[in-house]
């Protein structure tokens, strides 16, 4: 990501991915670079910002895991929260993909049960 920024405005995402040119980014994504090219480096080529609502439960929990030091956890949530806006806004081609984070993500928080 290009940026972070706190985002006041948000009220039901807990982020958000933004840029200037959102459709070029789109379409970039869907040509043939995409094919020859990993999608992690993609995205460190485009300029995206990364937008936080810092009224979501779901960041609030995450400062929370953060500072109780479960970093392993707070780490899962926070890649979880960028792949979400990733797909919230239209740039991963086969949502699919993010499922197995997502997965993970619940067998860590699953685990005591």
């Amino acid at each position: 990501m290009r940026n972070t920024y706190i985002n006041t405005k948000l009220d039901q995402h807990p982020c958000i991915i933004t840029t200037n040119e959102m459709g070029a980014v789109r379409h970039f994504l869907k040509t043939n670079l995409l094919q020859r090219n990993k999608q992690q480096e993609i995205y460190k080529l485009l300029q995206l910002n990364f937008d936080i609502n810092p009224k979501h439960i779901l960041i609030k929990k995450l400062f929370t895991l953060h500072k109780s030091n479960n970093t392993e956890l707070a780490n899962m949530l926070a890649q979880q929260l960028i792949d979400n806006a990733l797909v919230t806004a239209g740039l991963v081609e086969d949502p699919r993909l993010v499922l197995t984070g997502l997965n993970k993500l619940l067998e860590k928080v699953l685990e005591k049960y």
